[in-house]
């Protein structure tokens, strides 16, 4: 006699617990709003290893000769980074000219003129003519690499949107 109640006490109550998990509404968190830039914090880096690591995702090599570097991250108060942006000034290797040549960014060769688009001005360091150097740009013209062959110089500089914060997820 038990056996016949607890089947159908159990199918209803596991239908109670469907219906309830699939109307139930999910929680989401709340809009975080992006800070204006007088809320960020600019922090500058010249560590000419550490700009290298974060612009080519890879240690300079012995022979890389790194002449200028400059990274710069806005922040909300030192946290999440917002924006950054970064400058190099290289006398390549052979071995980077080479990993280089292998086109890792899958960037394309440019004619146009480079234009500078960012808010914040580039380094004094970094020239503003390039005459007689080979421009390589990602799709989106942030990523740029500026060879010379003829003085063995490489220029390259990027900017970002900066990182967003994970924001949880939550599923029915």
């Amino acid at each position: 006699m038990k056996k016949r109640f607890l089947i159908p006490a159990a199918g209803v109550l596991l239908a109670i617990g469907v219906i309830v998990f699939v109307t139930q509404k999910t929680t989401r968190p709340p809009e975080s709003s992006q800070p204006s830039s007088d809320q960020l914090v600019l922090n500058t880096s010249t560590d000419p290893t550490l700009v290298f690591q974060k612009a080519f995702w890879r240690r300079p090599g012995s022979d890389d000769k790194i002449l200028h570097a400059e990274r710069r991250e806005w922040s909300e108060q030192g946290k999440d980074v917002r924006k950054w942006q970064w400058f190099l000034a290289v006398q390549p290797s052979p071995g980077l000219s080479e990993w280089l040549q292998t086109n890792p960014f899958s960037l394309s060769p440019s004619t146009e003129p480079l234009k500078y688009k960012e808010a914040a001005p580039k380094p004094d360091w970094f020239p503003n003519e390039f005459s007689g150097f080979e421009i390589l740009k990602s799709p989106q013209s942030r990523l740029v690499l500026i060879f010379s062959a003829d003085k063995n110089l490489l220029y390259a500089m990027d900017s970002g949107a900066g990182f967003a914060p994970p924001i949880p997820r939550f599923t029915n």
